[in-house]
């Protein structure tokens, strides 16, 4: 999907390591599991994330970044490939985008 240091910038560290700690929370995972998590790290085949772990993902995404970092509709724009093959970098580049965006003032200022 989406190159990881150019779609992610300077932001990319400080995203990767809040979301491999929401990744292991919601996987119950420790520091040593959340340690081997890279951009590369796919959420299913290589994290073993299921829809309850995905779900509860979710949450966590929309609590931290607010309601534009809905991963559910995020992935409802997937095709099967692109889910299966959804990296922890794809996420990162996701929520890069969505902050940026919340961050760029309005019409009005």
């Amino acid at each position: 999907m989406t190159a990881w240091p150019a779609a992610v910038g300077l932001a990319g560290g400080r995203l990767l390591g809040e979301l491999a700690a929401m990744i292991a929370k919601v996987a119950g995972e420790d520091g040593q599991w959340m340690a081997m998590i890279t951009p590369a790290s796919r959420l299913e085949a290589d994290l073993w994330l299921d829809s309850v772990e995905m779900t509860a993902l979710g949450e966590l995404l929309l609590g931290r970044y607010g309601a534009a970092a809905d991963l559910e509709s995020f992935i409802a724009g997937l095709d099967i490939d692109q889910i299966t093959g959804l990296t922890v970098g794809d996420l990162a580049a996701f929520l890069a985008r969505v902050t940026q965006a919340a961050a760029q003032p309005g019409p009005d200022g």
